[in-house]
């Protein structure tokens, strides 16, 4: 006899679940099994929607000196759909260095080619600047004036809703900068997207806190934004998620990075 899958939905998941549970939820259309520590989540044309996680114990501490971590992966849609988003948790040890480089967050944009994205905090003489350089087929920069101000967690957000759209830098769940995306490229001459270096593996690299990067092929809405950066552990259908759970691997499995230094301390964002 066929079987049918229980229904639940998003808000209303079973509170103590059983490894294996399985379930359709009716408000997201995706199916869900519990895999002993979390729910993960498929859309149901069988690509991985989302995912819930029950703790967070470490981040990633990037030194300024030679500390990053690659992620394997180029991330082409950036350049050739301007359609995409990423957000992070940062905190700078030394907020109010006066360097003679900028302090990469996250970027894949490479010497020469200058195709994708540098999203990055110039700090050049106590200047304070949150920045976010997007290439394709021109190239579109955003800066906000005092973007970091502390040395506390903050959630950041970079988000395009496509070329010629809207592209926006959030800070804590509010538009801090924004501006008119290029259009797009279909060059893939980028780096592999890197977590605390700049563009091509050339310095720019960042000394400060990194916590749950996580890349989206589509703009996120304010709303999401806000669900992500409130609500603990829980994002919804990303295309790579790094929480730095003491490891740079990927949470959907598909681009594990690869760390070159960087080290895995039990300080993390605030819940």
């Amino acid at each position: 006899m066929p079987t049918t899958i229980p229904t639940t939905t998003s808000s209303t998941r079973p509170g103590s679940p059983s490894a294996g549970d399985a379930y359709f939820e009716t408000d997201t259309k995706d199916y869900i099994i519990y895999d002993g520590t979390a729910w993960r989540s498929w859309e149901n044309d069988g690509s991985f929607a989302s995912g819930s996680f029950p703790s967070n114990s470490y981040s990633a501490y990037f030194d300024g000196s030679n500390d990053y971590i690659d992620t394997n992966n180029k991330f082409d849609f950036i350049q050739q759909t301007c359609e995409f988003s990423v957000t992070c948790w940062a905190k700078w040890t030394n907020y109010n260095a006066s360097t003679t480089e900028n302090q990469s967050i996250i970027a894949t944009t490479s010497t020469g080619s200058q195709k994708g994205l540098y999203f990055y905090y110039d700090s050049r003489g106590g200047s304070r600047n949150l920045k976010v350089m997007l290439s394709a087929n021109t190239i579109v920069t955003l800066s906000a004036s005092g973007g970091v101000g502390d040395n506390v967690w903050h959630h950041y957000a970079v988000t395009c809703s496509g070329s010629g759209g809207s592209l926006k830098l959030y800070k804590d769940g509010s538009v801090i900068a924004s501006g008119t995306a290029p259009t797009t490229t279909t060059s893939t001459a980028n780096h592999t997207m890197n977590l605390g270096l700049g563009s091509g593996g050339y310095g720019y690299l960042t000394d400060a806190y990194l916590d749950e990067a996580a890349v989206f092929n589509y703009e996120l809405t304010s709303s999401e934004i806000d669900d992500i950066r409130a609500t603990p552990y829980s994002y919804i259908k990303y295309t790579s998620l790094y929480r730095l759970e003491n490891n740079a691997n990927d949470e959907s499995g598909a681009n594990n990075g690869t760390n070159f230094n960087a080290t895995f301390v039990t300080s993390t964002k605030p819940y």
